[in-house]
């Protein structure tokens, strides 16, 4: 099975006229004025610390603004170990909160999707959506022949005001970059892949095409405790997305898993076998999987919701995926082609933008990635991989003086900026193994936060014996392909 087997239908990105980018830009400017200046001021008066108070403010802006704003929320929400647990707490509402559709806008798209009216197509209709994210509503229904269902709506006129606040969004950051700042630019390469990763969400027929792919995927591998729902075509379509109700609780509330009496040690298992296989075997995963895409279901299973992105691997990072597996392993050959595989595509930025040597480069990904693969969840951090500058000096073997004078904070800014131009200049954020990376790690941050919860005694890739399993089909298919 190779990626040709599974493909999204390609969406242009609108470009917006200048009258909704003047507007998005107003409103923009006017609602993190509104929440944060505040905020800022409740600091300064010592009212309340800093990271509580700057949180609530940009979670409140970022739910006024919505679309793009808090599909940036929602992966904040998702991620503990990178921003602190108060700071993903405050921004949990957004993965499921927002704001409703007029229902006579629901019921326009409903009719120029399908050609059928709601009234027609469901015995009833629930008026209030039990779900409202970034992109789209959920209503919930009942089908003629009594099976309830749940049909997605996509927000009307959202490409032009993703495309508008990204065109605003990206320029920002990249100036920002370009002068040291190491977190804008860690936000150039999140929004890049934002771009890519909603455009497919654009087209709701992707995301009919890819729950088919993979429950027959997850057939095959005898993934039962996984559940993708059922999609109904003939109630489907670009705007509309009707599919199969799973009742169920997002995975990571703990409290109400417990009280209805569910395993999810077993489930965060098979979902972390589930990413693995999909990724290595087939180049192609589920992008998505925030909390509140996994639903922990009252039958026992794990409930998998919202296919609308799915990563396709390019070839590198398709291969680096497979070596990683090998690396967690114990295969010492596999470090060596992890590296090959960074230095051809990055070499540029690793070595002109921080000079690093081979040797070094060599070094610095073992270092940061080894800990990661092989030592049970509870004892790292997937946050050790966005090192800065300085930690990439140290983990290279570099001795990196203490920056407490105007002199040498100056220069680690001048080198930092130095770094970042080389690497935009290169192409850092615009090639298709960057793509694939940053879908895989913010994957990896969410299974982290899971298994952490869960099962902290494994390494974010799951058991070994079970990778074993993985490398060994993948050697023996390889052979199988081999010319006799």
């Amino acid at each position: 099975m190779s990626t040709n087997e599974w493909a999204p239908i390609p969406v242009t990105m609108p470009r917006p006229g200048l009258a909704i980018r003047g507007r998005r830009l107003a409103q923009t400017v006017g609602l993190l004025g509104r929440h944060l200046a505040p905020a800022a001021g409740r600091v300064a008066l010592r009212r309340e610390p800093r990271q509580v108070a700057i949180s609530q403010g940009a979670r409140r802006a970022c739910e006024g603004l919505g679309a793009t704003y808090v599909k940036f929320a929602q992966l904040v929400a998702s991620a503990p170990a990178v921003v602190g647990p108060e700071v993903a707490g405050e921004f949990r509402g957004t993965l499921d909160r927002g704001p409703g559709v007029p229902l006579r806008e629901v019921r326009r798209l409903f009719k120029e999707t399908t050609g059928q009216s709601i009234e027609d197509a469901f015995a009833h209709f629930e008026r209030k959506p039990f779900a409202a994210a970034s992109m789209a509503v959920v209503h919930r229904a009942t089908l003629h022949s009594g099976e309830q269902v749940a049909v997605k709506v996509l927000r009307p006129g959202l490409g032009e005001v993703v495309a508008a606040d990204l065109g605003l969004m990206i320029p920002f950051f990249r100036g920002l970059a370009r002068v040291g700042n190491e977190q804008a630019f860690q936000l150039v390469s999140y929004l890049d892949g934002l771009r890519e990763q909603i455009g497919e969400e654009l087209d709701l027929r992707n995301e009919a095409r890819s729950m088919a792919h993979f429950r027959g995927l997850f057939a095959r591998f005898n993934l039962h405790l996984l559940a993708v729902p059922h999609v109904y075509p003939e109630l489907s379509g670009r705007d509309v997305l009707t599919m199969e109700y799973l009742d169920g609780v997002p995975i990571d509330d703990l409290s109400t898993v417990e009280k209805l009496g569910l395993e999810p040690r077993s489930l965060i298992r098979e979902l972390l076998r589930a990413w693995v296989l999909t990724a290595v075997h087939t180049g192609t995963f589920h992008a998505d999987i925030h909390a509140g895409n996994l639903l922990a279901l009252r039958d026992g299973r794990l409930g998998m919701l919202d296919w609308g992105i799915v990563a396709q691997l390019d070839p590198e990072t398709w291969l680096l995926m497979r070596k990683l597996v090998e690396a967690s392993l114990g295969d010492e050959s596999a470090w060596d082609a992890i590296t090959a595989t960074l230095i051809k595509v990055q070499g540029t930025t690793l070595r002109e933008g921080l000079g690093l040597n081979d040797d070094e480069i060599h070094r610095v990904v073992r270092a940061m990635l080894e800990p990661v693969l092989t030592l049970p969840l509870r004892e790292v951090s997937m946050a050790s991989v966005f090192a800065g500058p300085d930690e990439v000096y140290r983990l290279a073997g570099r001795d990196v003086p203490p920056r407490r004078g105007l002199v040498e904070r100056l220069r680690k800014l001048r080198n930092t900026a130095r770094a970042h131009r080389v690497a935009f200049a290169d192409g850092y954020h615009e090639n298709g193994f960057q793509r694939s990376n940053f879908l895989s790690s913010k994957q990896l941050i969410y299974l982290e936060r899971y298994g952490r919860m869960y099962v902290p005694e494994h390494a974010i890739l799951g058991d070994r014996e079970f990778l074993a399993t993985v490398v060994d089909d993948l050697k023996a298919r390889d052979a199988a392909s081999l010319p006799s």
